[in-house]
């Protein structure tokens, strides 16, 4: 099997080129053909230089988006293919449920599980990364804390952990131990949104800028103190 290359960005566009560094290097460099996954909306375009200019400055030229049409749905032939050609593949921010049902369902989820699964690196910027382990937790919004905490099926490119994004600005801490205990998962990693978590062959190997936390649930019947602590810590 392939190494396995994973990188989970916590939240801010500002690491994007400190994550270029490597990333287009793993994609093959001026060879590669980088694949940038949006949610479309009003203005996108706008939104594309913040990606694709860090992969120039770092000699990528080659690069091609995939957005929903008007519908909001995605033209799955053309997206497959760009997705089976591609030798990097980024999967970029905004509404998370919209990135989940995008990219986190059938067919497309298995096409870039198995560009994955063969060495190509993917990335996740906020919802990406939230979409990019076996499990999802997400709310509608950002600031629907007040409604429940959903767990979907996520693109299953790490499994046993749960991810948090925007971790200390948004104080997440919460989220992810809800989420961690309904699932009995024991790994967690919250990611600010200056930072990057990078992961090889499912584990976490390095951290591109400040801050990333481990972690770590053994004891699933403590739910409720354990919530209680964070909360009153955040």
């Amino acid at each position: 099997m392939a190494r396995t290359l994973l990188f989970l960005l916590g939240g801010s566009e500002g690491t994007l080129d400190l994550v270029a560094e490597e990333f287009v290097p793993a994609a093959g460099g001026r060879d590669s053909s980088i694949v940038l996954a949006l949610m479309g909306g009003q203005g996108w375009e706008d939104h594309v230089p913040e990606y694709t200019e860090p992969w120039a400055r770092q000699g990528a030229n080659r690069h091609h988006v995939i957005v929903p049409g008007d519908n909001g749905t995605l033209d799955v032939a053309l997206a497959s293919a760009r997705l089976r050609e591609a030798t990097g593949i980024l999967i970029g921010g905004g509404h998370t449920p919209t990135y989940h049902r995008l990219y986190a369902t059938e067919p497309i989820r298995s096409v870039i599980r198995q560009q994955y699964q063969k060495g190509v690196p993917v990335a996740g910027l906020s919802a990406g990364a939230l979409i990019a382990p076996d499990i999802c937790a997400m709310r509608p919004s950002r600031d629907a804390t007040d409604q429940p905490l959903a767990i979907v099926e996520g693109l299953g490119l790490v499994s046993d952990l749960i991810v948090g994004v925007h971790f200390a600005e948004r104080q997440t801490l919460p989220t992810v131990l809800e989420a961690m205990s309904r699932t009995q998962t024991h790994h967690g990693l919250g990611i600010d949104a200056t930072a990057c978590a990078v992961l090889e062959n499912g584990r976490l190997k390095r951290v591109l800028g400040r801050s990333v936390y481990e972690i770590t649930m053994t004891d699933f019947k403590t739910k409720a103190h354990k919530i209680a602590e964070a909360r009153q810590g955040c």
